[in-house]
């Protein structure tokens, strides 16, 4: 059973992956908002009578109850996130996306330091320290003493205020623990797909540019990273603690690198060095998560939408 969890995990962040280098390419065909409307209203679809066939929720009192943190959630989970992400893929690289993405458990330990009054260890802050280091060899292309002088990629920044966005998310998810898991992101990506909708017609939909290789991309993007992700991450959950489920979260930046590289795209030494040391640091720092009695209930109940 464990072997089973394990597999769970590594095809969820395999998928998380390809959301990465998906998202790319679908944002050469639909904008940003399009991409994101797409898909969720794909995943809506899905997740809605999945819900109701697995947990049988009561719609109206779950949004009766919940509202006002199931909107707070939708925008800056939902809406926000993904909007930036495919923003950012726009002007940086799918492997780079991926690495500053792979900083999120850092951002959410720093978090829970400021607003939570959680403890850290040495080695967890070491392991901090390292993981900036590691994203800061890829940006700087291994010229790290020439940090203030190097002309960054906007893409990258834009990613940072992803990262930080879902870092919210995820730790005030933990008002939503209550909630069947399912009917929890079903109800968000709806939320999420209604909030869209005005932004459409900033960013009028261009018929002509869409290919069969960007539908393909937007119904790999509903189904794969916001359903089979979500499905396959919490069951590894549930099987062997947010601690060691959080360890395999450093696998997607390798497998965003590998996709990548099958898929012809330059792979640069900067990029390999900071990965290693990216993973190297997120591993001293995994378990943090795993003493975080909060973060056991967090990390089960609100997954990942990467």
């Amino acid at each position: 059973m464990k072997a089973k969890a394990w597999l769970f995990l590594i095809l969820a962040n395999l998928f998380w992956a390809g959301n990465l280098i998906f998202g790319k390419a679908v944002t050469s065909d639909f904008s940003p908002v399009w991409a994101s409307f797409l898909r969720w209203g794909i995943a809506a679809l899905v997740l809605i009578p999945l819900a109701q066939l697995a947990e049988k929720p009561n719609w109206v009192k779950v949004w009766k109850n919940n509202w006002g943190v199931l909107l707070f959630l939708s925008v800056v989970g939902v809406v926000l996130y993904t909007l930036l992400t495919y923003t950012a893929l726009r002007y940086t690289s799918s492997t780079n996306g991926s690495l500053i993405n792979s900083l999120t458990p850092a951002v959410m330990i720093i978090l829970s330091l400021l607003f939570l009054k959680e403890n850290i260890t040495g080695w967890q802050g070491v392991g901090l320290v390292l993981s900036f280091l590691g994203v800061l060899t890829v940006l700087t292309k291994g010229h790290l003493l020439g940090v203030f002088n190097t002309h960054y990629n906007q893409g990258d920044g834009i990613m940072f205020a992803a990262v930080f966005l879902w870092a919210m998310y995820s730790l005030i998810g933990k008002r939503a623990q209550h909630l069947p898991p399912i009917t929890f992101v079903a109800f968000t990506a709806f939320i999420g797909v209604i909030c869209m909708v005005p932004l459409l017609f900033l960013q009028p939909l261009s018929t002509e540019h869409i290919t069969s290789s960007g539908i393909t991309g937007v119904i790999y993007l509903g189904l794969f990273p916001s359903i089979g992700s979500f499905l396959f991450w919490n069951q590894g959950v549930k099987e062997l603690g947010p601690g060691k489920a959080s360890i395999t979260m450093n696998l997607m930046p390798i497998f965003t690198a590998i996709l990548s590289v099958i898929l012809g795209q330059q792979l640069l030494i900067s990029q390999i060095v900071g990965g290693v040391i990216v993973i190297v640091g997120m591993l001293l720092s995994a378990n943090l998560m795993a003493r975080r009695g909060k973060g056991r209930t967090l990390w089960k109940r609100t997954g990942r939408t990467v």
